[in-house]
């Protein structure tokens, strides 16, 4: 099971994801619901880090495991992080939904 922990603060903007695990539902070695999270997870932490005016730190200790960590959000760029981290959350959601099995996700304020 793979297991995310988002933080947000009170901006919605995500400070802190901690995600660990790998679902492997699908069966062999593939799962698609861990593609899919992998995928959300690494694009969420690229877009993020390059951010201008914001920073990041993103932590890659083991396999199956990530940490992501954010300084202030700037004022002018709330509305585009909150954005990402809207986007980054739906996404996790919906894949716990489909797949209770594989995902588990807790958003903290």
């Amino acid at each position: 099971m793979i297991r995310v922990s988002i933080r947000v603060d009170g901006t919605g903007c995500l400070r802190r994801l901690e995600a660990e695990g790998h679902s492997l539902t699908g069966g062999r070695d593939f799962s698609p619901s861990c593609a899919a999270a992998s995928a959300l997870l690494r694009t969420a932490a690229e877009i993020i880090s390059a951010e201008d005016g914001v920073e990041t730190r993103v932590s890659l200790p083991d396999e199956g495991r990530m940490l992501l960590e954010t300084g202030a959000v700037p004022a002018e760029r709330v509305d585009r992080f909150r954005g990402i981290t809207d986007f980054l959350a739906c996404g996790l959601l919906r894949l716990e939904r489909e797949d209770p099995g594989s995902l588990r996700v807790a958003i903290v304020e």
